[in-house]
């Protein structure tokens, strides 16, 4: 009977802090007081059915300091964005037909690349040879192969792209 009521106190403890944490982290309202987290009670309970005492402390561990935005310190040049448009440009002047291919998940082999075709962002038809195209990329892609796949016979060609740190609009092109 002894371990299952402490382990019923326990999972009342716990359960009481999870919600205090809760409480605590839903933040406040319009003043401009600092949250402060809730004080919990909690009670000791001992039983015994031997000679010894045993006294269990179910303090549990305190949380830690909360934290705000407040305290986020963010570059003055950062657009906090978490992605950015590719202007991309081909002009192959040609009329044979082909296919475009912008994929982020490649490996240089030799004189070629190995592209994962199902990691594409992008794919589409060239006409006339041409295309033109803005695609939205995901800010942490910041390398991209480029592929022109022709349907008569002749060897596909690649470009690797890079983000350019410093250039607003990022222009893929390919001629």
């Amino acid at each position: 009977m002894k371990n299952q009521n402490e382990k019923s106190i326990n999972n009342h403890l716990v359960l009481l802090f999870i919600m205090a944490a809760f409480v605590s982290a839903c933040g406040g309202g319009g003043d401009d007081a600092p949250d402060t987290p809730a004080a919990i009670e909690t009670a000791t309970n001992t039983t015994s059915t031997d000679t010894t005492t045993t006294t269990d402390d179910p303090t549990p561990d305190p949380a830690p300091e909360p934290t705000s935005l407040d305290d986020l310190v963010v570059d003055a040049d950062n657009k906090l964005e978490s992605a950015y448009m590719l202007t991309i440009n081909v002009d192959r002047n040609s009329t044979q037909r082909g296919y475009f291919s912008l994929c982020d998940d490649y490996q240089a082999q030799g004189d070629g690349y190995s592209v994962n075709f199902d990691s594409c962002l992008f794919r589409g038809p060239l006409t006339q040879g041409k295309l033109s195209k803005e695609v939205k990329v995901a800010n942490h892609e910041s390398q991209l192969i480029a592929v022109i796949w022709f349907y008569k016979g002749q060897a596909p060609q690649f470009l690797e792209w890079r983000y350019l740190q410093d250039a607003d609009p990022q222009v893929l092109t390919m001629n």
